[in-house]
């Protein structure tokens, strides 16, 4: 009878007695098999990386635009801001005085207070 740890053995390639448990034909077999793998998972990873940097690229270009549509709303407040310091510039508004000279203080002065009020 066989038992259960020797079949299984037995099916994964190990037969008890030989060096290390492989047979050449097996250990050709499972490199084999390992190389294959590696590649799948390289695959696998090259196809995620691919994602991750198609997803990136998508969300800079979205940045970008939000970026250009900034500059252009700047621009068009500085185009605006330009035009009404023009139209300020030639509408030539007189400035009320905020001070006033000594000599016209004094003129001012003369005006008695009682014949006022």
């Amino acid at each position: 009878m066989i038992d259960l740890t020797q079949l299984t053995l037995e099916i994964l390639g190990f037969i008890p007695g030989e060096i290390f448990g492989l047979t050449q034909s097996t250990l050709q077999i499972h490199v084999v098999l390992f190389g294959a793998l590696t590649a799948v998972f390289i695959f696998i990873g090259f196809l995620y990386g691919r994602k991750n940097v198609k997803a990136k690229e998508k969300r800079i270009l979205e940045v970008e635009e939000e970026m250009l549509a900034a500059h252009q709303e700047i621009l068009q407040y500085a185009k605006a801001n330009k035009q009404l310091k023009e139209t300020l510039e030639k509408a030539k508004i007189p400035y009320p005085v905020t001070r006033i000279d000594e000599e016209d203080d004094e003129k001012v002065r003369k005006i008695p207070l009682g014949k006022i009020g």
